[in-house]
């Protein structure tokens, strides 16, 4: 019995002995002059997507700054001769005309960024005005009328265009970051004519197309149209602070097909085309970053 009872006290006390160092080994304090232990690094951060970073919002103003464009006027009479009319103008005398622009966008990388860009030019006047009496002739076959006219005719034209581009800005290595893209689209014309035409006889008349006295011809018509158009960009930003960037650019843009406006006449009909159309663009505006 008390050699029993020895060997339970000497369990009892190897016991106590041994217990700081297991308590070390989970997580307790080692005894001075254990081992050190050896730090080890911790892992390097996954990257993750963020789809709600680095979108934009832009707004822009700016001109058209040259048209290069073919423009024709014609006179159909009743018996389908056709002759030039007197009110086209050249696409280079058309002038400047405004543009307001928005776009949203989002970069992809920290050069590579795609956007929706949206601009809205109102009319253009397309059309000469001022143009002194005038005379025409038309035929319908067997009768041909002589007459003196009088005639102004407005055509106005007002675009909105709408482009998926695809931008890539230049590092620098300063606030300064030129750029360069291309878009695709579509470009939604409207034609606006308003005309008023006085004319009277001056040899041979009949019954058609009006009475020999003078007369007047008023009225108004709309074309609306959507074609294809493409466009390249270039420019230059400037980023005042992180978020907010000051952007200058240039576009070319492309209309696809041709647009038409009919409208009666003296001598007939007069048709004003509106075709292969180049547009030289300009913009100003500020772009902000949002996460």
């Amino acid at each position: 019995m008390k050699f029993h009872k020895a060997w339970v006290a000497t369990g009892f006390a190897l016991a106590l002995l041994s217990a700081p160092a297991t308590a070390a080994d989970w997580g307790g304090i080692k005894e001075i002059g254990g081992d050190i232990p050896i730090p080890v690094p911790a892992p390097a951060p996954v990257p993750t997507y963020d789809i709600y970073s680095d979108w934009y919002v832009g707004f822009a103003i700016g001109a058209n700054v040259l048209q290069d464009a073919t423009i024709t006027d014609t006179d159909t009479d009743y018996s389908r001769n056709s002759s030039p009319g007197h009110f086209a103008r050249d696409s280079s005398d058309i002038g400047t005309s405004p543009i307001f622009g928005l776009n949203f966008g989002r970069y992809f990388t920290p050069s590579l960024r795609a956007e929706i860009a949206i601009d809205y030019s109102p009319d253009a006047q397309i059309s000469k005005s001022g143009i002194p009496p005038y005379n025409v002739t038309n035929s319908d076959g067997t009768d041909t009328n002589h007459f003196r006219v009088d005639r102004s005719d407005t055509v106005e034209l007002s675009r909105t265009t709408g482009l998926v581009n695809l931008l890539y800005d230049i590092n620098t290595g300063t606030r300064f970051t030129p750029y360069i893209g291309g878009g695709v689209g579509f470009s939604w014309r409207k034609l606006r004519r308003n005309y008023s035409e006085h004319y009277s006889c001056i040899g041979s008349c009949s019954p058609f197309p009006a009475p020999s006295s003078a007369s007047p011809l008023l009225g108004s018509s709309t074309k609306e149209q959507i074609d294809f158009a493409a466009a390249v960009q270039a420019g230059i930003a400037y980023n005042i602070t992180d978020s907010i960037t000051w952007d200058n650019g240039w576009q070319m843009l492309w209309e696809s097909n041709s647009i038409a406006s009919v409208a009666p006449s003296a001598s007939g009909v007069n048709t004003i085309v509106f075709k292969d159309s180049v547009l030289q663009q300009f913009r100003s505006g500020i772009r902000i970053k949002f996460d």
